[in-house]
C-alpha cells in the first residue's frame, strides 16, 4: 500500500507533514487534491481544515498530533485560542487511531526513561477527582456533545468523592489540582499520562483505552506504568523522523 502525505494551509500541519514526507521519501500533496482511494495510506496532522473528515472515511491512515509527553509548548488564551511556540517537542505517530495504539504493545521502558520523567508513588493526599473536559473541537469530532454531563453521572454511580471539572482554558492550573487528586478522568486527554507519572491514577472513556483505566474501577487505584511505556514508544521529535529507530518504528506501523 502506497503512502501519501497531505498538508493543509496551517503552518504546524505543513511543517510536520513535510518532515514526514521528506524523511520517508513519500508523495506530498495539498489536501485540496485528495480523492477518496482505499488503496492508499492517508497521512496527515491534526483533525482540522478537512483532515478530520478524511481520516474518518479512510480504512488505513497515519495520524500525527502532539505527543503524550514533552510536546511542543502550547499556551491557551482566555479567548480560547491555542498559541504554539517552536515545534521542538514530541509528536505521536499512530496508525488507524487518533489517541492511542491499543494494538501496539512495545513496553520497553528505555524511551520513557530517556525523557527524564520521575515516576512518583501513589498520591496519598487524595481528596478530589479531576474530570477533564475535551476541547470543543474534540467534542464535535467524536460527536460527544454531552460528554461532561454523561460522564459525571457515570462517576457518581461508583464514587461519592468531590469532582472538579477542568479544561485547558480553566483559570486554576491543572498542576495545582493534581496536588490533592485522587484520580484523573478524561475521554482521551494526554494529561492523563502525566498524572500517572505524578502518582495519580487515570481513567479514560474513549474506546482506544479500553484495556486501561475504566471508570467502573475508580475506587481501585492503580498506576499503570505500562501505558506510559507504550505511549513513549509511539512519539517522536521531528528530527528523529530521519533516524533509523523511526524507520524501524514505521516499518511496524505500515504493516
Amino acid at each position: 500500500m502506497e503512502a501519501y502525505v497531505f498538508h493543509t494551509d496551517h503552518y504546524v500541519n505543513q511543517v510536520v507533514t513535510q518532515f514526514l514526507a521528506k524523511s520517508q521519501n513519500l508523495k506530498f500533496e495539498d489536501i485540496e487534491n485528495y480523492k477518496s482511494n482505499d488503496d492508499i495510506l492517508f497521512c496527515s496532522y491534526g483533525i482540522l481544515r478537512g483532515t478530520g473528515e478524511i481520516f474518518k472515511k479512510c480504512k488505513n491512515y497515519i495520524y500525527i498530533d502532539h505527543g503524550y509527553f514533552n510536546s511542543s509548548l502550547r499556551k491557551f488564551t482566555k479567548e480560547k485560542n491555542t498559541l504554539i511556540g517552536a515545534l521542538n517537542g514530541y509528536f505521536r505517530v499512530i496508525k488507524n487511531d487518533f489517541y492511542f495504539r491499543d494494538k501496539f504493545y512495545e513496553i520497553n521502558p528505555v524511551r520513557f526513561n530517556n525523557l527524564g520523567i520521575p515516576l512518583k508513588e501513589l498520591n496519598r493526599r487524595a481528596e478530589h477527582i479531576i474530570l477533564s473536559e475535551p476541547s470543543e473541537n474534540t467534542l464535535k469530532f467524536l460527536n460527544i456533545p454531552n460528554w461532561t454531563d454523561e460522564t459525571l453521572k457515570r462517576l457518581k454511580k461508583y464514587t461519592d468523592r468531590n469532582i472538579i471539572v477542568h479544561n485547558k482554558f480553566s483559570e486554576k492550573p491543572l498542576k495545582h489540582l493534581m496536588e490533592n487528586a485522587f484520580a484523573f478522568v478524561s475521554c482521551q486527554s494526554t494529561a492523563g499520562f502525566m498524572c500517572i507519572a505524578e502518582g495519580i491514577p487515570s481513567y479514560f472513556t474513549h474506546k482506544s483505552f479500553g484495556n486501561y483505566g475504566k471508570i467502573e474501577n475508580i475506587e481501585d487505584r492503580k498506576l499503570d506504568h505500562e501505558l506510559l511505556y507504550i505511549a513513549a514508544n509511539s512519539q517522536w521529535k521531528l528530527n528523529e523522523f530521519f533516524s533509523d529507530d523511526f524507520n524501524l518504528y514505521l516499518s511496524k506501523v505500515f504493516k
